[in-house]
Parts: C-alpha cells; structure tokens; sequence
C-alpha cells in the first residue's frame, strides 16, 4: 500500500535582502521553462546560486529560505535541477551555522516530496547522500538533544534531526539505492536510539519510526539489528503508548518496524508478539475518530480560529495543515492507516507465488497444446484459507479483526465533512478519512481471501457484507472517487468469491436489476481496475448459476454482455477479462444450449482474427497485462476448439 504524502518544510519567509520574494520569481519560471536548454543559468536562477555559494551567512539563509518555497511552485524542479542547484546545496547539511543546515535540508526535503521519485534518485545522483550521512556521523550515536527552558525556546538540534529524518525517509522511499547506502553506512546505529520520545521528544521519535517503518521493509540487514535484543527492548517499549495522539502512532510505527524485523514471516515469531501487534492495531482502530473530530472543531470555533462570513474559510485556510486538537486528529488517522496497512500485509501469503500466476503464461502461444478441461476453469481465488500463520489467524479471531476494519470502512460521515469544510486544516483530515477508509476496504480483501468462513461469519456475515458493500459502490463519494471505488470492488470480488467457495445457495435468486450496476461498471466506468474487478463479480456469479443443471435465464444476458465487450471495447485488458469471464462460465457442458442460442462460438470464430491484430500491433504498448492478454487468446482458440468438437 502506498504511504500518505509528506509533510513540507516550510520555511519562514525571507525580508527583502536582495533577493525576490517568491511571488515575484514566477514570471522567471515561466521563461526559464520556456527555454530549458539553456545551460548557463541566468536570471533569478543565478542570483540564488550566488547567494548560496556566499561567505555570508544571511545570503545562504535568505537563498535556502526562498529555494523551499520555491520548489513547491509547477515547473520549478526541473529549472533548478537542471542548473545543479541540488550540488550546491547539498554541502550546506553540514554548514558550520545550524540555521542554514536547518533551511538547507527543509528545501531539500521540499525537492524530495514535490519532485517524487524521479526527483529523489536525481538528487541522489547529485550526491546529497555524502552530506547526509556525514550529519548522522557527525551527531553520533546516542546523541543527547539540548535542553531548552521555557514554551519560547526551541531545541535547534532536534528540529535539524528532525529535517534531516525526513530527508532520509523520502530518499529511502523513492530509491533503492538509498537503502543500500543507508545499510553500508550503517545508518540505523544513529536512528534507533531516537525512538525514545522520553528523551529526544514525539517530533524527533515519530519522524525516526517513520523512516525506519519504511526502510526496513523487505531489508535483511536492517531486520537482524530490529531483532537484536536491545532494538527488541526499545521497540517494545515504544509500542506501549500513552495518552497523547503522538504516543499513537508512533506505537503503530514500532509495531510496524517490529514486524519487518521477522521479514513479514509471523511464523518464526512467538505467539505472544503476534498477538501483541495485532492487538496494539485493534486498539487504535477502536480509537473513535468521530467524536474526536467534533471535539477538534468546537475547540476551533471556541478559539475564534474559523473565519465569520457566509463563504467559511478561505481555501488556503481549509488546506493548511491541521493544528492543535485537529493535528491529534490526524495524528490518530495516520495510525489507523499504519495499523491497516500492517493488518492486510500480515494477510499475505508468505509465499508470494500466487503473484505470479498471471506472469507464467506468458510463454502461451497458439502452438500449445489444445486439450483442455473446460469445467477445471472455475476457480479464480488467489488465496488459500489460512495462508497465513496459525498464531495470525487466531488472534485475528481473538480480537475480532474484522468488525474493526469494517467499522473503517463505513461511508464517511456527512455532518463530519460539513464540519471540517468550515475549519483551518479541514481538507487534509477529510482526505485522511478518506485515506483510511480506502485502506480499511483493501484491507477486507486480504482478510476475507485469506481467512475461513467461521472467522468471517459465515454465509450470513458474508451475504451482509456483500449487501454493505454494494449500497457503498453506488454511494455519491464511491462514484466521484475512484480510488474509493476501486477498494470497494476489490473488497466485492473477496466476499463473492468467498460466497462461491460456499456454495452460497442465495444468488439463485438474483435478478437481471440486481446486476445492473455490475453490467454498468463493468462497461462505463473510468478506471479500468473497477472495470476488472466488475467483470470478476459477474463472473462468479455466473459460475454460481451454472452450478444449477437447470438454465438460470440471467446466464444468457451476461453471454450477450460480455460477447459486446468482446467484440467492442477498446481496451485490451477489458477484453481478456471478458473471455477470461466467457471460459469460465460457458465452459460446463450443459450450458451448450445458451452457447448455441446466442451463437457464442461462431462470433468468437469472427472476432479471433480482430483479436490476433490487435494484440499484435500494440504488443510493446501492453506492459504488465501482455501475459493475461496472451493467455486469453491462446484459451480462445482452445475454447473455440473444445466447444466445436462438442457439436
């Protein structure tokens, strides 16, 4: 699952020195944009670049100061990168001043999170690492934070940490590479100890576990120092938390990095730590955001913080990063969203094998062998009931796992939304909630595949979930987001199967309105993964109906729908998952009477040919779906053979 976008330094804003604000550099991105092949830089570009490379100490500030907020503008990055900015900045990490290594690295950080990937490994191959692992070096081992008197004071070395921190994670996050210099540098002697907020405060610890959640995923080296007796102790101890929403997450962090400490195998880990890891992301999802955010709010309106008027608040307001109980709020969302990630990966097999079932036909041809059971192509699940550690199943049954992430998963609440429209910061909380709801619906997929009925709650548990589910896929929030809807029909295509699996004996009685709205996503919608996994219910469904000897009238309406996708749909990933449907639910014998009704074989015949072309010419364009699309014509022909000998 993919992580939330960071958090940006934000600079303070720099006084006429020289230097053009920020709003009076944008007529120079826009020419500069307009000329990227000039090399020599000019302009504004240029007079930064000297103001950084100054024996004085203001200029290197206000130049670091303009650069962070810079770099958040479109077109900025490339401009700047591709005048070496980055090599000239990187070396102020280590400045003598800690003011400009602080706004040093918040611009760097800035370049990390607006530029992405991409961005990330160019900055690595500008060499920005050197310096950074010589801060780490440089700060040591066990390093002790200053202490500060007063709310006024601030402790400069840990907000420079801190910057430093989130550089790290995002350059680990966006590049291998990255990693491998973190691990030969043996950066986790410096990180670890930091995870005691105790002593280096909840800024400096959270920003620690978060780096170190992403960079021991899938990592051996950095693994065996998580399961050194001492990290064990220090993890443990970070994972008990206290009131505060900090204390929160970063006890889900820890849960997380103690995880990938046994490399995502729970077998070799004892029952005890998996039931506490599933026990702590319970916890958390329990945690009633609900009542939180209506708290949050009132104490935003008490203080006079939201704007008066008719209009609310101004829209720069609304997408300012929450503050004070609103940034608990947050907080608490994060960790839910950790404590779901973490949930539906412990529902992976540790075998990854089935992830590559698709990959092994890409070596079909039409030259292979053309014997084949139709009646064998039934079976579509990906998982295998308890592919997951006895010690995991059980606590998931233990702590009742599922009514959690269900919880989660419910639409989100409108009066909620109404409110957080109409406060500072709302956006990023209503993007939060809908973050976590989109994890909680993946997350119910992995359960629902991985798990046995009794820990699901059987057909009638089941049946429910498939009816919540359905009203949710129609919902006007699933309809205007599609990554919503997208989780919602990954959860269906679980809970369908599941019920195919049981032999569930109530589909018998579903109606052509019943599946309209599969029939309709399956052919209008906009992303193509909804489409898929449209067509996959649907499919499921039908192989239900066939299991009747006698002919379920809808069979014939989905052969005539998914002959249309066949025969018109543009897209070729569409059409394969349509035959892929067709094989599966015409393949049993006696349903040749609606096979020869709707003259199946024969339109299959005219459309082989179309099919061939196509594939053909846009074979370079198919990429990760060429093996799924291949294999779907080398069945066509084999279909088409098989059906034809039957006659």
């Amino acid at each position: 699952m993919g992580k939330s976008k960071k958090k940006k330094f934000k600079a303070p804003k720099p006084q006429p020195t020289g230097l053009p604000s920020v709003k009076n550099l944008e007529a120079d991105i826009d020419e500069s944009e307009a000329n990227l092949a000039v090399k020599e830089p000019s302009g504004t570009v240029a007079e930064i670049i000297e103001k950084l490379q100054s024996p004085n100490t203001e200029d290197k500030e206000v130049a670091c100061s303009t650069l962070a907020n810079l770099v958040t503008q479109n077109g900025a990055i490339p401009i700047l990168l591709q005048q070496n900015v980055i090599k000239i900045l990187a070396p102020l990490i280590v400045d003598t001043n800690p003011h400009i290594r602080h706004v040093a690295l918040g611009a760097l950080r800035n370049f990390s999170v607006d530029g992405g990937h991409e961005v990330c490994e160019e900055m690595i191959h500008k060499d920005v690492l050197t310096p950074l692992v010589a801060f780490f070096q440089k700060c040591g081992v066990g390093w002790i934070p200053e202490k500060c008197e007063g709310k006024k004071h601030t402790d400069t070395t840990s907000q420079i940490f801190t910057e430093a921190v989130h550089l790290l994670w995002n350059l680990c996050e966006g590049s291998d590479l990255a990693v491998s210099v973190f691990n030969k540098e043996n950066l986790m002697q410096y990180l670890f100890p930091c995870l005691q907020p105790d002593v280096y405060g909840y800024a400096v610890a959270v920003a620690v576990a978060q780096c170190l959640h992403t960079v021991t995923e899938d990592n051996k080296m950095a693994a065996s120092f998580c399961r050194q007796t001492e990290s064990q102790s220090l993890l443990q101890k970070a994972i008990s938390p206290d009131e505060c929403s900090e204390s929160v997450l970063l006890s889900i962090l820890a849960t997380g990095i103690l995880v990938n400490a046994y490399s995502g195998e729970m077998s070799s880990a004892s029952g005890e730590v998996v039931n506490r890891i599933i026990a702590t992301a319970v916890s958390i999802l329990s945690i009633n955001t609900q009542s939180l955010i209506e708290s949050a709010v009132d104490s935003v309106n008490q203080n006079g913080n939201s704007m008066n008027g008719e209009d609310g608040v101004l829209e720069e307001e609304r997408k300012s990063w929450p503050k004070g109980k609103l940034k608990d709020v947050h907080n608490i969302l994060t960790a839910q969203q950790v404590s779901l990630e973490i949930m539906a990966n412990l529902c992976c097999s540790e075998d990854d094998s089935w992830e590559d079932m698709d990959s092994c036909a890409s070596s079909s041809s039409d030259d292979m062998p053309a014997d084949i059971e139709m009646e064998e192509s039934n079976d579509t699940s990906s998982f295998t009931p308890l592919c997951v550690p006895t010690e995991v199943h059980s606590a998931f049954e233990h702590h009742d796992l599922l009514s959690k992430v269900l919880s989660a998963a419910q639409p989100l609440n409108e009066k909620i939304l109404e409110l957080l429209e109409c406060c500072p910061g709302g956006n990023k909380i209503i993007k939060s909630l809908s973050t976590v709801q989109v994890h909680a619906l993946l997350c119910v997929n992995n359960i629902v595949n991985a798990m046995e009925a009794g820990v699901l709650g059987g057909l009638a548990n089941l049946h429910k979930m498939w009816d919540g589910l359905v009203q949710l896929s129609l919902s006007k929030q699933a309809t205007e987001k599609l990554d919503l809807l997208e989780a919602v029909t990954s959860a269906m295509r679980a809970v369908i199967q599941k019920l195919a699996e049981l032999d569930s004996p109530k589909f018998s009685e579903v109606t052509r309105n019943d599946l309209n709205f599969l029939f309709n996503l399956s052919q209008h919608c906009e992303d193509k993964q909804v489409r898929v996994n449209a067509i996959r219910c649907m499919s499921t469904i039908g192989c239900l109906l066939t299991k009747n000897q006698q002919l379920h009238t809808l069979l014939k309406d989905m052969g005539v729908f998914l002959l249309d996708l066949i025969g018109h749909d543009s897209d070729l990933w569409i059409v394969a998952e349509a035959l892929d449907a067709t094989f599966d639910i015409f393949g049993e014998d006696h349903l040749d009477p609606i096979v020869v009704e709707i003259d199946l074989v024969d339109k299959l015949r005219k459309i082989l040919p179309m099919l061939k072309s196509r594939i053909n010419s846009q074979r370079e364009n198919l990429g990760e779906h060429y093996p799924v699309i291949s294999t779907a014509k080398t069945n066509l022909v084999r279909f088409i053979k098989y059906k034809s000998s039957q006659h």
